[in-house]
């Protein structure tokens, strides 16, 4: 028992995804001090092994990953959920669920904090104090990544009233104010750039999604060094599954990125936003990406959760966080 523990422990070190930070999430735990750290469970949950209901929607100029393939058996990702935005069925009321899915597995389909395999993270206790937001005002939001799976993401509300699901936070979806995001640093310093956003091909129709704006590196062909998708295994077990994650992984720089915490130089999937912000992760990066959101001037006036969706592209994961907002 003692032996398992430890090697769960020692597989948390090295794995990790993505949470929110700003405004510092309330249910999860994570601030904008803490960057992309998740020691404390922060980015572990998820829905794991999840893909589009149908064929890819997304037009391909917003692609994240491999972008030199598109449809065939080469085309190792079309089948993640990055590939139709929003459209992918996910675990729980819309909060994510602890490791993913009922099942724990290998890279990080597990929980790290003491929470029940696959507990709704809606059922997480509130801690903290919730932000205040106006109607018809903009209010800045962000997410950190600690391991960085491609895709994009998208920002919604949902009245904190005992009927929190996936649906309610689909159905009030927030648009982006402007064209711009910023990097913001864990000391508050921050530098902008051009947001790379879409309403073409995302569920619902004409919802409003922004592509993950951190380039993985391109240090080889996912399908000629690592091969078709396996099928997943359960358990934390070796084989030839999670050896092939692993080997995506590599492909889109878990190791070339991992000690400097950048791609090397000309290996970025595509143009880098902001200086430095490049790779795949399994490094604490001390930054999140920070966006303006619109809050609608005719939303009800109350107690809500700010929940954020990220569709991975890299991988067949939705990563959510929630966080308590008061709205006036």
């Amino acid at each position: 028992m003692i032996l398992s523990l430890l090697f769960i422990a020692t597989l948390g070190r090295v794995i990790g995804h993505g949470h929110v930070v700003l405004p510092a999430s309330t249910r999860h735990g994570g601030t904008l001090k803490t960057g992309g750290d998740c020691t404390k469970g922060q980015c572990y949950w998820f829905s794991n092994n999840v893909e589009i209901p149908g064929e890819p929607t997304l037009p391909n100029e917003f692609r994240s990953v491999q972008l030199n393939v598109s449809g065939g058996v080469a085309d190792v990702f079309k089948t993640s959920p990055w590939r139709a935005p929003g459209s992918t069925k996910v675990f729980g009321s819309g909060c994510g669920v602890a490791g993913g899915s009922d099942t724990p597995y290998m890279n990080g389909g597990y929980p790290t904090d003491g929470s029940p395999q696959g507990m709704d993270g809606l059922k997480l206790p509130k801690h903290g104090t919730a932000p205040t937001w106006t109607r018809g005002t903009n209010a800045e939001v962000a997410w950190s990544i600690s391991a960085n799976h491609g895709g994009g993401y998208s920002w919604r509300l949902c009245k904190n009233d005992g009927n929190v699901t996936e649906e309610c936070f689909q159905n009030n979806q927030l648009k982006f104010h402007g064209d711009s995001s910023w990097v913001v640093y864990a000391d508050g310093s921050r530098k902008e750039f051009k947001m790379t956003k879409t309403t073409v091909g995302t569920y619902p129709a004409g919802s409003e999604w922004a592509r993950d704006p951190v380039p993985g590196c391109y240090m080889c062909d996912a399908y000629t060094k690592c091969g078709a998708p396996l099928p997943p295994v359960p358990g934390f077990v070796k084989s030839s599954w999670e050896d092939q994650v692993n080997c995506y992984g590599a492909c889109d720089g878990s190791s070339s990125s991992k000690k400097t915490g950048e791609c090397p130089s000309g290996t970025a999937q595509f143009p880098i936003a902001s200086p430095g912000i490049s790779g795949f992760g399994k490094i604490v990066w001390d930054w999140g990406i920070l966006d303006l959101v619109e809050i609608p001037k005719d939303i009800e006036a109350g107690e809500y959760l700010l929940g954020w969706r990220w569709d991975c592209e890299e991988s067949t994961q939705v990563w959510e966080n929630c966080a308590d907002i008061i709205i006036k």
